[in-house]
């Protein structure tokens, strides 16, 4: 939604600007019938392009729950370290030292 507000915002700001130099340029009494021709065709491709941006930003998502943790949860690791404390296979100091590893890695 963003890149498509961001996209449209940008090709309203750029064809104000065309449209206030073709008005200062005719008021100089410059010839535009060039312009017509030549600003057609880059304003077409202008706008396909613009298109295909937003299509292109319209499968982007950054949604939290897109992305899936990889290894066990959080309590889950809690849990084994528990249990392996609660067995004798490591020491206080490592039992703490782990905990505190696993927690501050949110």
């Amino acid at each position: 939604m963003k890149a498509k507000v961001v996209v449209l915002s940008s090709g309203a700001l750029v064809a104000l600007l065309l449209l206030l130099r073709y008005f200062a340029l005719s008021r100089a009494g410059v010839p535009l019938g060039w312009m017509l021709y030549l600003g057609l065709p880059i304003t077409a491709a202008g706008v396909l392009f613009a298109l295909r941006l937003i299509n292109l930003g319209a499968g982007w998502s950054t949604k939290v729950e897109d992305i899936k943790p990889s290894g066990p949860s959080l309590s889950e690791r809690l849990k084994e370290l528990e249990a392996l404390h609660a067995s004798g296979g490591i020491s206080d100091a490592d039992y703490s030292a782990e905990r505190l590893h696993i927690i501050s890695n949110l």
